[in-house]
């Protein structure tokens, strides 16, 4: 399990795995709102459809199809997540088959997901070789990255694919929260040197607007592109920061992390009170997206000391996990776009919908105050 801010009370998994369930509770508008034990429940009939329906597209070699190579590790940690949550090992088997399949994979930010996954997975292993391996993978990719892939093209920051084309969020992000994991699990000062060179970098490149939205990358010129804020590189940067501030204990690193929230969050509401993604028709890449911004949205809640902030933030997740059960199909199929209609099931929208459950279910009691 993850520890410090990142617990989820044992209670919690004892009365999911032991199958009590907890009375639901009533507003004053007397709304139902749903229990944690109902959200983790919620977030297993999310996923008991990946083995049974998508077992085939979870493990696909090549891009192109319904569902990409990367996308298999962000799985990985969801899984991780959910197990973390409930105490229910239910899905372990098919997290670790998943990490283990390294079909597919292309860009530096492919392998810098495996790295996110092996971290995630070691945090919740008992079986300390196999702990050990996952950690010392992520090293090896963190390290082969880092001496091959960081240059002075732009003052820095790493290339997103091995042909040096584009230096952009995503990859740089997820550089930055390995960096500081590794330092965490590790002890080693070196990672974190990386870590705050990453950050310094980062927050000087442009791909932080003024209004704290990220954008995708940097021009040939090392100029902001104008790409898209998609919502996941507004997650891994709050992950990133997170971990960051948890081995600097700069507090201005968690002040960051929340207006990238909340900036994200005013940016993608729409008028029906739903989430949109930056860029629409959704793209396979895009359907998994969000499921990664509202974990690490559940991560900052959970770090948050009580305030404003903190109970906008667990509201928008409390809010959005009870109109994404009431817009589901049969057998707890969702859609990506988290509307009710017309239904395209995906593997993704499996996934993103059981994060937010199990993002919602983690909210501490008091965390509307």
């Amino acid at each position: 399990m993850r520890s410090g801010p990142f617990r989820v009370a044992l209670a919690t998994s004892f009365a999911f795995a032991t199958g009590i369930l907890m009375p639901l509770s009533l507003r004053a508008s007397d709304e139902i709102v749903p229990s944690k034990t109902d959200l983790l429940q919620h977030a297993q009939a999310a996923l008991a459809v990946l083995p049974t329906q998508y077992s085939l597209t979870l493990h696909t070699h090549r891009d192109g199809g319904a569902f990409h190579a990367w996308q298999r590790f962000v799985t990985v940690s969801s899984l991780v997540e959910y197990e973390s949550a409930s105490g229910d090992g239910r899905f372990s088997s098919l997290a670790r088959a998943l990490l283990a399949d390294r079909r597919g994979l292309d860009g530096n930010d492919d392998f810098l997901w495996v790295a996110e996954a092996d971290l995630d997975m070691a945090a919740i292993m008992t079986d300390k070789p196999y702990q050990q391996h996952a950690i010392q993978d992520a090293e090896t990719i963190f390290k082969q990255i880092a001496a091959q892939y960081w240059d002075g093209i732009c003052d820095g920051g790493v290339w997103w694919d091995h042909f040096r084309t584009y230096k952009n969020a995503i990859t740089n992000e997820l550089f930055l929260d390995v960096a500081a994991r590794l330092q965490n699990v590790t002890g080693s000062s070196d990672y974190k040197n990386w870590a705050e060179r990453t950050w310094r970098w980062f927050s000087e490149s442009g791909m932080i607007l003024p209004s704290h939205a990220v954008n995708d990358g940097l021009d040939h010129h090392c100029h902001n592109n104008g790409g898209p804020p998609y919502s996941y590189n507004q997650g891994v940067v709050l992950d990133a920061l997170l971990h960051l501030f948890a081995i600097t204990g700069k507090k201005p690193l968690l002040d960051e992390a929340t207006r990238i929230a909340e900036e994200a969050l005013a940016a993608g509401t729409t008028q029906s009170n739903g989430f949109r993604e930056a860029e629409a028709p959704m793209t396979v890449d895009s359907r998994i997206f969000r499921g990664i911004f509202v974990r690490a949205l559940g991560h900052l809640v959970l770090a948050l000391p009580p305030g404003p902030e903190r109970a906008r933030l667990s509201s928008w997740l409390q809010d959005e996990s009870r109109a994404l059960w009431k817009n589901r199909f049969q057998q707890a199929h969702f859609n990506a776009t988290w509307e009710k209609a017309p239904q395209q099931p995906t593997a993704q929208a499996q996934i993103t919908a059981a994060s937010l459950f199990v993002a919602a279910a983690s909210l501490p009691n008091d965390a509307t105050q």
